[in-house]
């Protein structure tokens, strides 16, 4: 709803403005007040009428002004609200800590772990050697035994954090978490894509610990467009992954 126009505004004073020269008028003739012998003194309860019409008038005015005022504010914030498709959530640590928080309405994660090698001193030290991430295996182990769908993409440098995990898994739960490995050459975006008990799926990315001087800022979005895009590339890397059949060889030699 838009304001109304300076144009539009001026027309309603000058008919507010001719509303009470008439009501001015039709009031000093018709004398209610009976001030017949002294015409000057019918005018002033004319006058007064008049004023109080003006002032009415322009008040109605105003106010309908401030309602469509608060009109387009509420618009305003459900087309950002519609169209803010991406959520600031913080550096990775903060993130994966509002994962690991969301474990008991969660049902199903899709998570990828990609480094290269001048990133993995760095990321080990700002997130995966932290005590948040390193006491989450324990937790992400207890839901994954509980019914939690767990699966890992990730490259050499998540070998061991996959297997970690694997390792905390119940036997009978096997079939719940599951983890593939791919060879890269070229930088891979990160991302977890979060599908709830409710429904509701979001994606959390940008993880990535690249030569910036600050932690990197994980965004968060339930926009359809950008979850469908990322389920995607999560698919892809799946089926070019592969089991740890090194993990799977040693076992069954045990």
């Amino acid at each position: 709803m838009k304001n109304q126009s300076p144009k539009k505004r001026l027309l309603l004073f000058i008919f507010n403005l001719a509303l009470s020269i008439v009501i001015f008028v039709v009031t000093y003739f018709i004398d209610p007040l009976k001030y017949a012998e002294n015409s000057s003194l019918a005018a002033i309860p004319a006058f007064l009428l008049s004023v109080i019409v003006l002032i009415i008038g322009q008040a109605i005015n105003t106010y309908s002004e401030v309602e469509k005022v608060a009109e387009n504010s509420d618009l305003i914030c459900e087309t950002v609200k519609n169209y803010l498709h991406v959520t600031k959530m913080g550096t990775p640590k903060h993130a994966w800590e509002y994962i690991i928080n969301r474990l008991p309405i969660i049902e199903y994660v899709q998570n990828t772990s990609f480094n290269l090698k001048d990133e993995n001193f760095r990321s080990d030290e700002r997130l995966y050697t932290s005590e948040i991430y390193k006491q989450s295996y324990d937790v992400i182990a207890k839901y994954i035994n509980q019914g939690l769908v767990w699966k890992d993409v990730g490259d050499s440098f998540a070998i061991n954090r996959f297997r970690s995990l694997n390792n905390l898994v119940d036997v009978k739960s096997k079939g719940h978490y599951e983890y593939r490995l791919i060879a890269h050459s070229e930088p891979q975006i990160g991302f977890i894509i979060l599908t709830y008990k409710d429904g509701t799926i979001e994606v959390l990315f940008n993880w990535d610990f690249r030569d910036i001087p600050q932690d990197p800022i994980v965004l968060l979005s339930r926009d359809v467009e950008i979850i469908n895009l990322f389920a995607a590339q999560y698919n892809g890397l799946w089926k070019i992954s592969v089991m740890d059949y090194d993990n799977v060889a040693t076992k069954s030699t045990s």
